[in-house]
């Protein structure tokens, strides 16, 4: 947002009065692993519907040409789904582009790294600008047991190098669904098809206010 120059000269000014006592925040990334309510997992069971939401916010630097690295331990402890992933970009969320997958996606699978990648440079255009949070919200289907770790390691390029900006894990534990006892008065429970998606919008509402009234 531009500021007016009479504004803007007053910060300069109290910041250099208190030049040295406030350091600039770098810029950070955030994961968390949410279930159909938006809830934090804790204890899943394999075939559970869940999201990786991750979310970057530059602070006080522009980040140049920046992407997130989303590599989960194991591999096949969420089976991420890219066609239903959505992205915060600011102002407003776009869905990913699978049409000629993974070329115009911003989440896609990078086989040559071998790890899932948000890139937030091809969404926005470029850069990321100082001041600025963006979020992936990336559903899937947890595919094993044990410790499942989900780690996002954010990088930007300087001088033409990945140089690694922030990183963030978390960690849930999957175990073995029960046995469903068989007899008359048992009735398994039914998908509810609640979207993961819009459930998991509500963890945004610290980006600017009621993130539901973005919604289409």
């Amino acid at each position: 947002m531009r500021k007016l120059a009479t504004l803007f000269l007053l910060i300069v000014s109290l910041g250099l009065v208190f030049a040295g006592a406030v350091s600039a925040e770098d810029a950070t990334t955030d994961v968390t692993v949410v279930d159909e309510n938006g809830d934090p997992v804790i204890i899943s069971t394999p075939g559970d519907e869940v999201a990786a939401v991750v979310e970057v916010n530059s602070n006080d630097e522009t980040l140049n040409i920046p992407w997130v690295e989303i590599i989960v331990d194991p591999d096949t402890g969420i089976e991420f789904n890219p066609e239903d992933a959505v992205m915060w970009d600011g102002t407003q969320f776009i869905d990913n582009d699978m049409t000629n997958y993974p070329m115009n996606a911003f989440f896609f699978y990078d086989t040559i790294g071998q790890v899932w990648v948000w890139d937030i440079a091809y969404a926005m255009g470029g850069n990321l600008p100082a001041d600025t949070t963006v979020a992936l919200i990336a559903p899937g289907i947890v595919g094993a047991t044990g410790d499942i770790d989900v780690n996002a390691d954010l990088w930007q390029i300087e001088v033409r190098e990945p140089v690694l900006v922030d990183s963030d894990s978390y960690t849930f534990l999957s175990v073995p669904p029960r046995p469903i006892p068989v007899n008359g008065a048992t009735v398994p429970m039914q998908t509810t098809g609640a979207p993961l998606a819009v459930a998991a919008l509500g963890l945004l509402s610290i980006i600017g206010g009621a993130v539901y009234g973005k919604l289409r």
